[in-house]
C-alpha cells in the first residue's frame, strides 16, 4: 500500500490536524509534504498555539501579509511551509503525549526552556536541528528525565 493510500482526510475533531499529521510516518509524511498541504493545518496550528498572524506566518517561514493572502485565498503550502508545519505539527502532538493535552503542551511550547538554553520549544524547533533538540527532551521528560 502506497503512503498516501494509507492516510484519509483528518477527522472533524478538535486536534483533528495535529492528530492526522503526527499518525504519519516519515515516508507518508515526505509524500503528503511533496504534493502540497492545505493552509488550514496552519490555520489550526495558529489557534492551538494562540499565534498572532505574525507568529503563525514565522511559523512556516513566510511574510505576515503573504500568510493572511494565502490564508484568505485557502491555498496549499508549498514544500518549505509544509514541512514546517509538519514539524511544528509533530512537536505539538509528542508535547500533549507528554503533558497529557493540547493546552498543556501549547502553554509548554511558548514558555522559555532551560534546557533548550532558555529559547521556548516554539523558537528553537525554527530549525531542524533545534526540532530535534525538541523533541529529544520531551523524548527524555517520558522516560523520567527532569526538565
Amino acid at each position: 500500500m502506497s503512503p498516501t493510500t494509507q492516510q484519509s482526510a483528518p477527522p472533524e475533531t478538535e486536534d483533528n490536524w495535529v492528530r492526522w499529521v503526527a499518525n504519519w510516518d516519515d515516508a507518508t509524511a515526505n509524500v503528503e509534504i511533496r504534493q502540497g498541504l492545505p493552509i488550514a493545518l496552519v490555520v489550526r496550528l495558529q489557534e492551538l498555539l494562540d499565534l498572532t498572524d505574525e507568529q503563525a506566518a514565522r511559523l512556516i517561514g513566510r511574510s505576515r501579509s503573504t500568510y493572511s493572502r494565502h490564508r484568505n485565498q485557502d491555498k496549499e503550502l508549498g514544500v518549505p511551509e509544509a514541512e514546517r508545519a509538519v514539524r511544528y505539527a509533530r512537536l505539538l502532538a509528542l508535547a500533549a503525549e507528554t503533558f497529557g493535552s493540547l493546552e498543556d503542551a501549547a502553554a509548554w511550547m511558548q514558555e522559555p526552556n532551560r534546557a533548550l538554553d532558555d529559547d521556548t520549544p516554539l523558537d528553537m524547533a525554527e530549525t531542524a536541528p533545534g526540532a530535534t533538540m525538541v523533541r529529544d527532551l520531551l523524548l527524555g521528560v517520558q522516560h523520567g528525565f527532569v526538565l
